[in-house]
């Protein structure tokens, strides 16, 4: 069903001239030279905040890591302490090694060897 609006009709007024508003461009352009800063502030804070917040996380992730190094680092140290014990290592070369305990005879300087 058509409508008295939606019939083109010829204007019977040859003076009338369909000009573009300038003022409407104006407007829009201000407009956006407004929205446009201040979106870019709203996004630019939000882009801040989340990567604070990835930080903050990555940190905490970090902290827990310094913590199990720290003490797998205590563990190693009295291992290596256990294991480097003057009373072991004598044990362990008698009984693995065959060594045998030297005597004051078996020592020889290096003078005497001329």
């Amino acid at each position: 069903m058509k409508s008295a609006y939606s019939l083109r009709r010829p204007v019977a007024n040859v003076y009338l001239v369909r000009d573009r508003d300038r003022r409407l461009r104006r407007d829009l352009l201000a407009m956006l030279a407004v929205a446009l800063p201040l979106s870019g502030a709203v996004l630019a804070y939000i882009w801040l905040s989340s990567q604070v917040w990835n930080v903050g996380y990555e940190v905490l992730r970090l902290e827990r890591v310094l913590e199990q190094k720290l003490e797998q680092e205590r563990q190693l140290t009295l291992e290596a302490a256990e294991l480097s014990r003057h009373e072991r290592v004598e044990a362990s070369a008698l009984d693995e090694l065959g060594l045998a305990e030297l005597g004051p005879d078996s020592v020889v300087f290096a003078g005497e060897l001329e």
